[in-house]
Order: C-alpha cells, then sequence, then structure tokens
C-alpha cells in the first residue's frame, strides 16, 4: 500500500520528527507469520522545515526467528547547511514487535552526504505503542573503543538529548569531515588528540528547558594549510549551561588552557608558562548577540573584562553594534613578549625588555572608537639594540572623537625617571599635551635633562592619524651640555667645549622627518649649521639621512686637541654638501675644510700634526732642510683638505693643484714647510681607519 501523511503532532525539529515518523512506521505493522514479507511505500512525508520523498518501508521474518526491518528514502531535504541529500538507507536486523513494544538492537543508517562514502551510524531504539514513548541511541564509528554516542528520549511531551564521547581521537574527525566536507569546510586536516565530551539538553513539547555541557581535552594539535594557525599538546577544559529566555537562548560557560602551544598569526603563546582562564555569560538569538561579560586571565599577561553586542539588519548584516573592553591589569614583560611584540616587529619597539603594569579601557560603537583610557605604572623599556629606553615611566592617557556640542577628554601626561636615545642619557623629566581639536599642542615649554645641559622644548604639535594633518612640528632649544661629557656618553674621543644650540620646526609625516629651516649648534668656539635635513625610517634599519653642513669659525686648537691630532692654531671653514647616509653610514658627500680668507688669527702647526696631515694625502712634509726636524711648530699660509666620496672612494683635494698633486698646508715664514699630497683617489673605509689610527695614537712629537 501506498500512503501520504503529515506528521504535525512531532516535534518541530527536523531530525527528531523525521526519525519519530520513520521508527512509527515500522513499529505500527502487525506481526506477521513466519517467512511472511510487509513492504509498504509511502510516498512523502513533511514539515516545518523539511521534506522526505520516496520512503520505502520492509518487514521480514528471518529464519532465526527474529523481525528485520529495512527502510530507504529517495531525496530528503533539510534546512541550510544540510540542504537536500539523495539516499538515506537504514536497516535493523534485530527487529522485535509484540503488541505493546517496538525496539531494534541492531539499527544502521547510511547517509549520503556527497562525498566518496557514505556517513554511517549504528545504534538501537525501544518504542512503547500505548503511550508512544519512544528512545533511541546513534554511535559513530561502530567499531572504535572511543566513540561519539547520540541519545533521544520522548516519554509524552518531555525529551531529552544527549551527546557524549568517551576518549575520543580527533584524528577519526579526518574521516568524519571528509563525509561532511560540503557541509562543514574545516581547514584542519592533521587534528590530534582526544576528547571527552558531555552534552544533555531537556524540553517539553517543542521548547527548550536547559541544556549542560563539558567537555574536556587533552594533547589537542594540527595546523591549517596555510600554517596561519597551529596547536601542539593544547589542554582544554570547557563548562557551561543554556536556557531559554526572552526570545533567545542564555549562556554561561567558564573554561581554561592550562598547558600546549598555540600559535594565531602572528602571535605564539606557551600555554604552560602562561595558562588561560574565562568565564562570560551572556545571551543569542536570531539577530542578536548579547555578550554581558567576559572575563579572561592570562597569568602574568592580561585580565580582560568585556562587554559587547553584535546584531544583524537586512542592510548591512552582522556588525558590532557597543563593546566594552577594559583591561584590569596587564603585566609587563609576559603582555609584551606574548601579545605585543609579534605586532611590533620591525618597529624601533620590536625587541624590548620590559616591566610594570598597565591599566586602560576601550568603548566602540557602530561608529568605531568611541573612547580610550590608558594607564602606565613604573613602566620600564629597554631596548635590546640600544637604541632608546625609558625608565621609571608613568601616567596616563585619555581620548574621544571630537564632537559637537560635546567636550572630549583629550590628555597626554607622563612621567619618567630616566632614560636614553642612542645612547644619550635622558634625566627625570615629564610631558604634557593636550588636544582641544584635531591636533596635539604642548600647553607649556617643557625642559628635559640631557647630560649636564637640558633641551627645551617651546614648541610642539601633531595631528591624529585619518585627520589629513599628521604631521609633527617641533621647536626646542638645546642649552650648554659638556662635548666632554657627550663624547664619554657616545664612546666618542674626548671633546672639549660645549654644545648649544636651536632647533627650529621639525616635521614628521608619513614616515619621515624633515627640518623647515636652520639647524645651528656652537662648538669649538664656532658654530655648525644644517640645512636641509631629512631623516627616512627614523630609528629604523637602513634609516636615510639626508643634509648639507656648513662650518663657520671653528678653534683649530679646541679641534685638533680634542682629536689628540697635534696642535693646530687659527680658525677653520668648510661645508658637507649633499650629504648621505644610510643606517647611518656616509654613502656620498662632497667636503671641504679650509682656512677662511681673511682670517688674521695666528696660524701655528706642530710637527705631529704635519706629519697627520701629510699621511691624510698619502704624502710627507716638504722640509727645505734636516735642521726644520728640530723646530717645534710651524707657521702657515693657508689650509685645504677636500673629500668627494662616491662608492666609497673619495676624489680628494687642497689649497692649489701642483703637477704630481695637490698642497694642502701653505707654509708661510721661517722655517717654511709645505705639505703635499699625492694620493688622488683614496679607500673611504681606509681613510676612516687611518683617522681613528691618529686619534688613537699617543707617541710622541718630532721635536
Amino acid at each position: 500500500m501506498t500512503v501520504t501523511r503529515r506528521l504535525g503532532m512531532l516535534s518541530r525539529s527536523p531530525a527528531p520528527r523525521l526519525a519519530c515518523a520513520l521508527l512509527l512506521g515500522l513499529c505500527t505493522v502487525p506481526p506477521v507469520g513466519a517467512d511472511a514479507l510487509l513492504a509498504l511505500g509511502i510516498g512523502d512525508l513533511e514539515g516545518p522545515g523539511w521534506r522526505a520523498s520516496g520512503i520505502s518501508l520492509s518487514l521480514a521474518h528471518e529464519d532465526s526467528g527474529r523481525f528485520s526491518g529495512r527502510v530507504r528514502i529517495a531525496s530528503l531535504e533539510l534546512p541550510p547547511p544540510l540542504g537536500r541529500r539523495e539516499g538515506v538507507e537504514g536497516s535493523c536486523l534485530d527487529l522485535r514487535i509484540t503488541t505493546r513494544t517496538a525496539s531494534c538492537r541492531d539499527l544502521a543508517l547510511a547517509i549520503h552526504l556527497g562525498g566518496p562514502q557514505p556517513l554511517e551510524l549504528h545504534g538501537g531504539f525501544d518504542y512503547r505503542r500505548n503511550d508512544g514513548a519512544l528512545s533511541g541511541w546513534l554511535e559513530w564509528p561502530a567499531a572504535a573503543p572511543g566513540r561519539l554516542r547520540l541519545a533521544a528520549t520522548r516519554d509524552g511531551d518531555d525529551w531529552t538529548l544527549r551527546l557524549e564521547a568517551e576518549q575520543f581521537a580527533l584524528a577519526d574527525l579526518a574521516l568524519l569531515t571528509a563525509r561532511l566536507a560540503d557541509l562543514l569546510p574545516l581547514d584542519w586536516p592533521d587534528l590530534a588528540g582526544q576528547l571527552t565530551l558531555s552534552l544533555v539538553a531537556r524540553g517539553r513539547a517543542e521548547a527548550l528547558a536547559g541544556a549542560v555541557f563539558a567537555l574536556e581535552a587533552e594533547g589537542l594539535g594540527g595546523s591549517n594549510e596555510a600554517g596561519t594557525r597551529a596547536a601542539e599538546g593544547l589542554a582544554l577544559s570547557l563548562r557551561g549551561s543554556a536556557w531559554p529566555t526572552d526570545g533567545g537562548l542564555a549562556l554561561e560557560l567558564r573554561g581554561s588552557a592550562d598547558d600546549g602551544e598555540v600559535y594565531l598569526e602572528p602571535v605564539y603563546a606557551r600555554l604552560d608558562e602562561h595558562p588561560l582562564h574565562f568565564t562570560g555569560r551572556g545571551r543569542l538569538a536570531a539577530d542578536l548577540i548579547e555578550l554581558d561579560r567576559l572575563f579572561i586571565e592570562q597569568r602574568e599577561t592580561v585580565h580582560l573584562d568585556v562587554a559587547a553586542t553584535v546584531s544583524r539588519d537586512s542592510a548591512s548584516g552582522w556588525g558590532l553594534r557597543q563593546a566594552a573592553v577594559r583591561l584590569v591589569e596587564a603585566s609587563l614583560p609576559g603582555t609584551y613578549e606574548v601579545l605585543l611584540k609579534p605586532f611590533l616587529a620591525g618597529t624601533p619597539l620590536g625587541d624590548l625588555q620590559s616591566a610594570g603594569r598597565l591599566r586602560g579601557e576601550v568603548r566602540l560603537g557602530d561608529g568605531g572608537l568611541e573612547a580610550l583610557w590608558m594607564r602606565l605604572d613604573d613602566v620600564y623599556l629597554d631596548d635590546r639594540e640600544d637604541r632608546l629606553a625609558a625608565y621609571g615611566l608613568s601616567g596616563e592617557l585619555g581620548w574621544a572623537p571630537l564632537q559637537e556640542g560635546r567636550d572630549a577628554s583629550r590628555r597626554l601626561a607622563l612621567h619618567w625617571s630616566g632614560g636614553f636615545l642612542y645612547g644619550l642619557p635622558i634625566g627625570a623629566a615629564g610631558i604634557e599635551l593636550e588636544a582641544p581639536g584635531a591636533r596635539w599642542t604642548l600647553p607649556r615649554a617643557t625642559r628635559i635633562p640631557v647630560l649636564d645641559g637640558a633641551l627645551e622644548i617651546e614648541a610642539l604639535e601633531f595631528g591624529e592619524p585619518g585627520t589629513g594633518g599628521e604631521g609633527i612640528r617641533f621647536e626646542a632649544r638645546l642649552s650648554p651640555l659638556s662635548m666632554r661629557e657627550l663624547s664619554r656618553a657616545l664612546d666618542w674621543p674626548p671633546l672639549s667645549g660645549q654644545l648649544a644650540g636651536t632647533l627650529p620646526s621639525l616635521n614628521f609625516a608619513d614616515g619621515v622627518l624633515t627640518v623647515a629651516g636652520r639647524l645651528e649648534a656652537e662648538m669649538f668656539g664656532g658654530r655648525i649649521a644644517v640645512d636641509n635635513l631629512r631623516v627616512e625610517r627614523l630609528l629604523e634599519p637602513l634609516a636615510r639621512l639626508q643634509a648639507d653642513v656648513e662650518i663657520r669659525g671653528i678653534e683649530l686648537a679646541a679641534l685638533t686637541e680634542a682629536f689628540s691630532f697635534g696642535l693646530m692654531t687659527g680658525r677653520l671653514d668648510g661645508y658637507v654638501r649633499d650629504l648621505e647616509l644610510i643606517d647611518w653610514r656616509p654613502v656620498a658627500f662632497d667636503a671641504r675644510l679650509y682656512t677662511p680668507p681673511g682670517d688674521r688669527s695666528r696660524r701655528r702647526i706642530s710637527q705631529r700634526a704635519v706629519d697627520n696631515i701629510a699621511s691624510l694625502g698619502g704624502g710627507a712634509g716638504a722640509l727645505s732642510s734636516g735642521f726644520l726636524r728640530f723646530f717645534e711648530e710651524f707657521s702657515y699660509d693657508a689650509f685645504a683638505l677636500g673629500c668627494r666620496l662616491e662608492q666609497d672612494v673619495c676624489l680628494m683635494s687642497g689649497v692649489e693643484a701642483r703637477d704630481r698633486g695637490y698642497v694642502i698646508l701653505r707654509g708661510r715664514g721661517l722655517p717654511r714647510i709645505d705639505v703635499m699630497g699625492f694620493a688622488g683617489r683614496v679607500s673611504w673605509s681606509a681613510l676612516v681607519g687611518q683617522m681613528e689610527a691618529i686619534m688613537a695614537a699617543e707617541g710622541p712629537e718630532i721635536r
């Protein structure tokens, strides 16, 4: 016979309704005599969201005296993501039917899901015909010691659903996902570890009353094909409950991960060193996810308290509506090493030693960032490459977007006990910035100690990212500091005198530092001015500097004494044009040092200085007779030495050209001495090495 039937009295969930319909079809068949065969054709069964077509049932009496039954569904339509499935087959080789009950102890189901092999499940069921009570279970895989087991019972309107797994090998999931490839496109092909799972859901009629679940996993491992996500030896524990509320589902959960390694590009964490614990509660609805609270604690790293709302609308789909993230505490160095360092790699902050604590809060809305607050407590940052450091750093940042009709709290205050920048010590000081508009400004002049002097900042201004005016303006004055202290701090040869000067408007935008004006400093009784200063990739590898330098009125006595060059008196002018440094090493320039025209100062040079100057030009002092070696000093008329650097070669020049070379020092009076240079092309590396050797030498002068 063939029948078409609607089973409206069953659960609205597609799977229970279909299973109940098939089981009822088997169980309502009356027992028949030996060797008898009964076949039924059921055209269609359907309910909300599902439809089964081409259903056929058969019942046979086996030689053993037991009944067997078989069912086949030609086409099964289920809600997404299951969709339409062709071919569902089931059989029971131990079907027991009485006037009151029907049961099966050997149920096998084969579901064709589009993969190369059908998904095969094994289980059984019990059915009472008088009150319709039904219970059943399915297991996968059938032969594994650790298996997934799904069991369901229904007694009147009450129902229970259980999903259990005991020491289930996750490697077996590869077999399951291969059969569900079009439903579950998982990108983890090499799962490892074991899983113990327990989920119990109870309800009445068509409603869920509540559910509890517990999950324990050990030795979890695997990675995606791209290698951007990976885990090894992961130990995970998760427990929670759910119940209906306000048209949705309320959830509570707690969990921990206290062993193993995790990589989520670019973050890598060892959970045995930094175990993770979390608790949360929230609500799920069709178009709404509300996270009332998610508290995350990672030992020696961060403590976070998060609340958020995500919703969906027809125009924009799912999106974040609001969120509040409170940083209860972030401990250094854990937070830096685990969470920050991967994102700072390749920047000046990419390799720091750190200590201290951070606190803060971030508020987000559907329009983006709404408020930011951050507090630093006794933070220490020390660059392992000796580029920068800050000690005892404390302060606070408050920020909110500018909105018409609302005063935003926008202020930065930082204080520190010390630090350094490229080896230059920075004393205890502080700085405060305010942003009443789109640009941050320094409300008052600030003094920062540097060695025995100070950097007096008169103006500092910069714009926020995205405002179109992100550049930095900086104006300051350097009060005199000891050149001896500076040379000691920078590991230079001992220098004398003081360094002072002004820093005109400095601008920083798009990673490029430029000086809008002339940078001037006072050194060795004269002045040094820098024009057209430009630095690309400041504090980064392969930084590039370009500038023009002008030198006026340097006292040669102070300069040569500082560099142990041998005594030379008089004044010195010069220039360095088209200077270019890569990674702070010269690669090109056109430089010239010379005695200024019209200089009336006393010009004397020692025998040692004569020898050193001659060696730089590849020549020697031209003595008119041997007795001159007994003179301690000589007068000179003019001095000049030039170098145009190209491809690590210096093209040398002097006061004037001669037949076989050039004059570096032109003597005057009696006894007269001239210094000639004969090397027109000199290796820059060799020249630098020669100058270093001259400054390191403390040998006696010829007298």
